[in-house]
């Protein structure tokens, strides 16, 4: 069941970064400042196309601007392991921790896919280990070993992500790993219990 579960949320997880980004609240600038493309700024950014990035950064776009389901650029970047966007927004003073209406962060996301640089990055820049999206409680370990991110796994739990950390369900990311059928995954995490 859990199994089942898991993948349902992911699927609505991924399609949800399907569907187009548009921006949640604008910021109003002078009649005589050019329109910055918040649209295309998200799009840029969940696409790994630097220049709507740079470009609407550069017309005075908010960094940590969200869009209509609170993500940011650094999370839709994150989220495909565009690490050259990530590094650009963190550069630009995104702000690492925040979350989406689902409080997941930039980190979650990374961790998701086979994204260990772009995760290496988001830690470097101070991501928590400790952020649960607020559905499940799942922390990015738990994105990570449930999708069989090895490296992923082994960089979060180098860095101190809490092994043992238990979801609604009382599972953990060992739990995950082992239902999806990642058994070397399950294996380092046991080691690590």
């Amino acid at each position: 069941m859990h199994s089942f579960k898991f993948t349902i949320i992911l699927l609505l997880f991924f399609f949800a970064f399907s569907c187009k980004q548009k921006p949640q609240n604008s910021q109003e600038k002078a009649d005589t400042a050019p329109a910055v493309n918040m649209e295309s700024y998200f799009q840029g950014a969940l696409d790994g196309d630097i220049n709507p990035v740079r470009d609407a950064l550069a017309q005075g776009a908010d960094v940590n601007a969200r869009d209509e389901n609170g993500r940011t650029a650094l999370m839709l970047a994150a989220f495909n392991g565009h690490d050259h966007i990530v590094r650009l927004l963190l550069s630009k003073d995104a702000k690492v921790d925040l979350t989406d209406q689902s409080d997941r962060s930039a980190l979650m996301f990374a961790s998701s896919g086979p994204f260990a640089p772009t995760v290496q990055t988001l830690l470097e820049a101070g991501a928590s280990l400790d952020l649960v999206d607020k559905e499940e409680h799942w922390t990015a370990l738990m994105f990570a070993a449930g999708e069989g991110q090895m490296e992923v796994v082994k960089k979060l739990v180098g860095e101190g992500a809490d092994v043992n950390w238990k979801d609604i369900d009382g599972e953990s990311a060992y739990d995950f790993a082992l239902s999806r059928q990642h058994h070397d995954v399950a294996a380092f995490l046991k080691s690590k219990m």
